[in-house]
């Protein structure tokens, strides 16, 4: 990076407030060309903001944007990326309906003909297998974008940015479908970009990263600059407390023993789906947090899925309390006391359109509180108790639970299953997205759990949570479980030899 070159990108005195709320205060920000810039901050700190306006998806109350030293005013996404920025979402924006290759070239379709009525199906796919390809992966391009993984459809998302040759390129969480093999191809693709010139700004939540792929850091905490400062000027801890605005001391306390006679709440035996699983079996105790490992294919999300009801096309027998269930529904499994959070938080997990309290209360309502009629009173009294014991930071219970920061809204999706009685937990990717301390808070709220009887089957793609989190984690490798790990032998290296097709000799 040259420090003489003239700035990519130059932002002078950024705000932006939404009616009482300061999301941005006054926020200068200098981006050189080539250079890796992570963007961090709690949620609710104002990086989505800063992100949103950079690229053209809101706009400023105040304040200047140059690019390449010239003031600009999009007019929308659209301006700014003909100018060469791009963007890649944390919450994906594409059309499930379409293939790969269309989803890559959206809005910007090849056409042919005379008067160009028609889509250049070739060159739209030359288009997506050059993107893919930068991304070192190989997806079919027919395949509708809405069969893929939520992984598989990060990985599209990336590359439909790429495919237009961004020279400013923000990635907002783009690892946080991807698991530790992934997210190491994605941070190697980052630097790459970075050498070839392309500036790129970068949000996560996950700090192993930062030192691996930036060049410096800038740090918000309630849409104000805090600092702005090179990877190896601070440590760790130090970075983690000028996000927190504190000490952002740990207190999870770590997997425990669970008792030698605890019961088996779930057994699934020899679930079975061509090409997906092969005969997975496990079992799970009460007050027992068990992980699964595993690459994206592996099956993890599947098994979630088969032994909540979500799905029918995986064979196999699940027991709840030693009792077989047959014809699995949701319906079904929620009267059970089996719960699934989804990973996909925003489309599967929360109503937007809803309040705090009313997604609290989606699973609770005839189970914990059967009759004809709402009760308004033993409704609202749960809600609060939910609210308090979660600590969900929220205005109200009133309030829409799409103004709750991600974290938040995750403690929500928790809470309803709690609301509802439930005493197994599926919890697919339940941090994916969400700040540190939001991590931390979700991490004790687990494992608190536990110890109050409740099991909980935890996936995830962040093996050093799991390593922290779980009594015992299973390592799925196409399909198939090839290890167990318990307690304090499930360290991160161990898991991800296990993962990556590891000696399997050490595995309990």
């Amino acid at each position: 990076m040259n420090d003489l070159q003239a700035p990519a990108l130059d932002i002078e005195g950024l705000s932006k407030s939404y009616g009482p709320v300061h999301a941005l205060r006054a926020v200068d920000f200098t981006l050189r060309t080539g250079e890796v810039r992570a963007l961090l901050g709690k949620n609710g700190a104002g990086k989505s903001t800063l992100v949103k306006i950079i690229s053209g998806a809101e706009h400023a109350d105040a304040g200047t944007i140059r690019l390449n030293g010239e003031v600009v005013a999009w007019h929308g996404p659209a301006d700014a990326q003909a100018r060469g920025v791009g963007i890649v979402h944390q919450e994906l924006s594409l059309v499930p309906g379409l293939t790969v290759a269309e989803n890559i070239s959206l809005g910007r379709w090849p056409r042919r003909g005379r008067f160009g009525g028609f889509v250049d199906s070739s060159t739209v796919n030359e288009i997506a297998e050059r993107a893919l390809e930068q991304l070192g992966e190989r997806l079919p391009l027919w395949r509708p974008v809405g069969t893929l993984s939520l992984a598989e459809q990060q990985l599209v998302e990336i590359a439909k940015a790429l495919a237009w040759e961004p020279r400013i390129l923000i990635l907002d969480e783009p690892t946080s479908a991807l698991n530790a093999h992934e997210a190491d191809a994605l941070l190697a693709l980052v630097r790459r970009l970075a050498g070839t010139g392309v500036s790129i700004i970068y949000v996560s939540h996950r700090m192993q990263e930062i030192p691996r792929v930036a060049d410096t850091m800038t740090i918000l905490r309630d849409g104000a600059e805090v600092a702005t400062l090179g990877v190896g000027e601070a440590s760790p801890a130090q970075v983690a407390d000028m996000i927190a605005g504190e000490s952002a001391e740990r207190v999870v306390t770590g997997a425990e023993s669970v008792p030698e006679d605890a019961p088996t709440v779930l057994e699934a035996e020899g679930l079975t789906k061509e090409h997906l699983l092969a005969g997975v079996s496990f079992s799970l105790r009460e007050g027992e947090v068990l992980g699964l490992a595993g690459l994206l294919g592996s099956g993890r999300t599947e098994i979630l899925e088969a032994i909540f009801g979500a799905r029918d096309d995986v064979r196999g027998v699940v027991r709840v309390r030693g009792a077989e269930v047959s014809r699995r529904t949701p319906g079904r499994m929620l009267s059970l006391g089996v719960g699934l959070a989804s990973e996909d938080r925003k489309t599967a997990g929360i109503v937007p359109i809803r309040s705090v309290a009313e997604n609290l209360m989606l699973s609770a309502r005839g189970r914990v509180l059967p009759g004809w009629w709402i009760r308004p009173g033993a409704e609202r009294a749960l809600v609060n108790r939910q609210i308090k014991d979660l600590t969900i930071a929220t205005a109200s219970a009133e309030t829409l639970i799409e103004f709750l920061s991600g974290g938040n809204q995750q403690k929500v999706v928790i809470g309803r299953l709690l609301a509802a009685g439930l005493k197994v937990l599926l919890l697919d990717e339940p941090t994916r997205g969400v700040d540190i301390h939001a991590k931390l808070q979700i991490y004790t709220l687990i494992r608190a759990l536990a110890r109050e009887g409740v099991s909980t089957v935890f996936v995830s793609s962040e093996l050093e949570e799991l390593s922290e989190v779980c009594d015992r984690v299973l390592v799925l490798r196409e399909g198939t479980v090839v290890g167990t790990l318990r307690g304090r032998q499930a360290t991160p290296e161990r898991l991800l030899s296990l993962v990556m097709g590891g000696d399997t000799t050490d595995a309990a």
